[in-house]
């Protein structure tokens, strides 16, 4: 009865409102123009960065809050699995094991972090496509500014966004364990988080590669890695498959950090598979027409 009268008083207000003003015109009057802010617009680097920060905050608010009620949750979650032995069997079966720790706890949940960290990643590359195909880079290219340099710059400010995106995950569940009284280090936290790095990198090196050579849906086969890579892990242990068909994705070599060590050749190895992706990725845009 509280909703349906005030979904009474907002229609009648609105009604009313909408009787009293002008056509395209309304009370609160916006300004008919602003000054103009020239920060970080004095290099190619800096204007990256410029692009990078709006996103970048909205990301880290979701990604940050879900993380926070993840600590939060710590204690409770991990007591209930522990209780409930059945519970701890299905999530097992469904590839998330270990939860009945703490750090068992965070380790699984932080490797879910690839999947929006490499989403991240990818976006910002598509942010570049789609503001080539909508000839917003025009008059940049027109300057003496090489394309390298400027992709150059886009995937260096994209690896520092990642690292941040995942250090506000760490640090959140650092801080909604410390809440409830749970037995994580801070250290730990930011351990388990930057683990997921590599998968990362290489969602940034499939869209930077895809950008190159076939510009056509980066955000998409840049996200490939983590997102694709993490159903695949899930399907080929729930349906059978041959081991080797798990093997492919990249979550099958991520160590449960911080419950465990970090798989430190893996994790090289996928940075280098990024970095050259990267590279040949760079040649491609080096060398093709630009869409307009």
């Amino acid at each position: 009865m509280v909703l349906a009268a005030a979904c009474l008083v907002l229609v009648a207000g609105a009604a009313t409102a909408a009787g009293r003003r002008d056509i395209r015109d309304g009370y609160l009057r916006a300004p008919s123009g602003r000054a103009p802010r020239m920060r970080l617009l004095g290099s190619v680097q800096a204007y990256a960065v410029r692009r990078l920060l709006r996103p970048l905050a909205a990301w880290s608010a979701g990604v940050g809050a879900y993380y926070l009620l993840i600590g939060v949750l710590a204690v409770s979650m991990t007591g209930f699995l522990t209780d409930n032995p059945r519970f701890a069997d299905l999530a097992a079966q469904a590839g998330f094991t270990g939860l009945g720790t703490v750090r068992g706890y965070a380790a699984t949940l932080f490797a879910l972090l690839a999947v929006p960290a490499g989403a991240f990643a990818a976006v910002r590359i598509a942010a570049l496509a789609a503001d080539e195909t909508g000839r917003r880079l025009t008059l940049l290219y027109a300057q003496p500014l090489s394309r390298a340099r400027m992709l150059s710059g886009e995937i260096t400010v994209a690896v520092g966004g990642v690292i941040a995106l995942t250090s506000v995950a760490g640090l959140a569940t650092w801080t909604g364990t410390q809440a409830v009284g749970a037995d994580l280090g801070l250290l730990a936290a930011l351990a388990g988080a930057w683990n997921v790095l590599p998968v990362a990198f290489l969602c940034l090196g499939a869209g930077v590669l895809e950008l190159g050579w076939a510009p056509r849906a980066v955000a998409v086969i840049g996200s490939l890695p983590a997102a694709g890579g993490f159903l695949l892990k899930v399907i080929a242990e729930r349906s059978g498959m041959p081991a080797w068909v798990g093997q492919l994705s990249p979550f099958a070599h991520l160590a449960a950090v911080p419950d465990a060590p970090v798989n430190w050749p893996a994790g090289f190895l996928m940075t280098a598979i990024a970095a050259l992706a990267a590279a040949a990725g760079v040649i491609g845009y080096r060398l093709r027409d630009l869409r307009a």
